[in-house]
């Protein structure tokens, strides 16, 4: 992995947002747009933003169904794969209204 794939990666995920857009991915698996917007209450514009983020940084994948948007998390990144177990050990996020429910 190149230097600048690595600082990719660690600024995507410097933001709280975008950190708990991952680890509610870890956990969901996969989510819609829609379902990514209302847990964290974002407005499109600002969730697109933090996606694209995620996507630059090989973190995320995404599908298009229809008029949906789907994402679900990268797991042949090896920097995510190493980085999971901290990732999912926060409790940062514990009392946040999760995507899954949404």
């Amino acid at each position: 992995m190149k230097e600048q794939d690595l600082l990719k990666v660690f600024y995507a995920l410097s933001d709280s947002v975008r950190l708990g857009i991952v680890r509610s991915l870890l956990e969901c698996e996969e989510l819609c747009v829609c379902q990514i917007t209302q847990a964290f209450g974002l407005s499109q514009p600002n969730a697109s933003f933090h996606l694209r983020v995620l996507r630059e940084a090989n973190l995320v994948l995404w599908e298009k169904r229809g008029k949906w948007t789907y994402y679900k998390i990268n797991h042949h990144n090896q920097v995510l794969a190493q980085l999971r177990p901290l990732i999912e050990s926060l409790d940062t996020f514990s009392s946040l209204y999760t995507a899954c429910e949404a």
